[in-house]
């Protein structure tokens, strides 16, 4: 398999099982890839030269790595300029790096248990004021959840207080969160539903949710659609509309449309973009 700079960690281990221990030589924390629910939230997310970022090495290290297992990289590599290297964290000088009233959330017990902090820090993030900076407490540097943050309008910045701790913190620059983000997200509408239902036929693979509990819905959806082909849609019978699905089916690349049938129950169809 080639790769190059962009290529996710998902597709790596999907195509070879020694991914895994291969990256964890660089950081040990890529270790937590072994945990089947971590592994399907977190490795979609991630590309190499993310990986190389949390890792703390260059991006060439990560390719020397992989190459030993088989991989092939393809294309001119260039080194990250220092400037290129700092697009995901504030200036040093910047004025938004004082903060007044702290909010701090340490996720590190969470994914000790196997479990994914997004929806945790989401909530929180979800809850901040303006004047509020959130602090989360991890030990390694959360590179996607900083690229989500930035396109609602937070800065971040990161610090490392210790071996093996990193402290990431994130600030509101002038955004407000926005309230009606699943509207945004998902067109709701009745008759696009319908067409599209339409349009799929019998290549549809249904399955339903609502009898589980948090956070197998969305980990049995994400692992349905990875076996989905392009012409094949998921219809998913839900409580509600899955609000934190949706940015891992938009990192994905998939499109999602939903319709209300009452107060408790939410039919989803979701397919490759």
């Amino acid at each position: 398999m080639k790769i190059n700079r962009n290529t996710r960690i998902s597709s790596l281990i999907k195509e070879k099982n020694e991914t895994i221990d291969a990256i964890a030589s660089v950081n040990k924390n890529f270790l937590k890839l072994k945990n089947p629910v971590l592994r399907k939230v977190l490795a979609p997310r991630v590309t190499i030269a993310d990986a190389a970022k949390v890792g703390g090495v260059d991006i060439e290290f990560m390719f020397e790595k992989l190459k030993e297992i088989g991989f092939e990289y393809e294309g001119e590599e260039k080194k990250i300029t220092e400037n290129e290297s700092k697009k995901l964290s504030m200036k040093e000088n910047d004025p938004l790096k004082k903060i007044k009233n702290l909010v701090t959330l340490d996720v590190r017990p969470t994914l000790d248990s196997g479990e994914d902090p997004f929806n945790i820090i989401m909530i929180e993030v979800k809850k901040l004021k303006e004047d509020q900076t959130l602090k989360i407490i991890n030990s390694f540097e959360p590179i996607p959840l900083i690229r989500k943050l930035q396109s609602k309008g937070y800065e971040s910045w990161t610090e490392r207080p210790e071996e093996g701790v990193v402290h990431t913190f994130f600030k509101m620059d002038n955004a407000k969160w926005v309230d009606n983000e699943v509207e945004e997200a998902v067109k709701k509408n009745k008759k696009n539903f319908d067409e599209q239902l339409t349009f799929f036929g019998d290549n549809i693979k249904s399955i339903d949710v609502r009898q589980l509990e948090m956070p197998e819905p969305m980990v049995q959806i994400l692992k349905e659609i990875e076996t989905l082909k392009k012409s094949q849609a998921l219809y998913v019978d839900h409580k509600k509309i899955p609000q934190f699905l949706l940015p891992e089916l938009e990192v994905r690349n998939f499109e999602i449309l939903y319709k209300e049938i009452d107060c408790n129950h939410t039919v989803l169809l979701i397919y490759k973009a």
